[in-house]
């Protein structure tokens, strides 16, 4: 028997995956387009951006939108792009977030 996803369609329906260039963020775009999303990748990393676009265009409208969401002006015009080329804005998956080691550790009591 073969694998079957549950079918959902979202057929002019508008998503932005933050963080969609690369891991998680890449499947859940790919996953959205098949559904018959529009999908808006967001992403601080151009060059996975690029690579993002190159596989995904093939299964639907998508749009590269680079934005460093640590940064609320960059989060804004990154709105502003996407309603400007997809439309109003209907799905939001907020996935971005770096791995690896921390800039700063806070401690952390667990009596607090």
């Amino acid at each position: 028997m073969g694998r079957r996803l549950n079918a959902v369609d979202l057929s002019g329906r508008v998503a932005v995956v933050a963080g969609g260039a690369q891991g998680i963020g890449l499947a859940v775009a790919r996953r959205l387009l098949s559904s018959g999303a529009s999908v808006a990748i967001w992403d601080v990393d151009q060059a996975a951006m690029t690579r993002a676009i190159a596989e995904l265009a093939s299964l639907g409208r998508v749009e590269p939108i680079l934005c460093d969401q640590s940064q609320i002006e960059a989060v804004d015009r990154a709105a502003a792009a996407t309603e400007r080329k997809l439309g109003p804005v209907d799905l939001l998956v907020n996935n971005a977030g770096i791995a690896g080691p921390a800039a700063a550790v806070v401690d952390y009591d667990p009596a607090v």
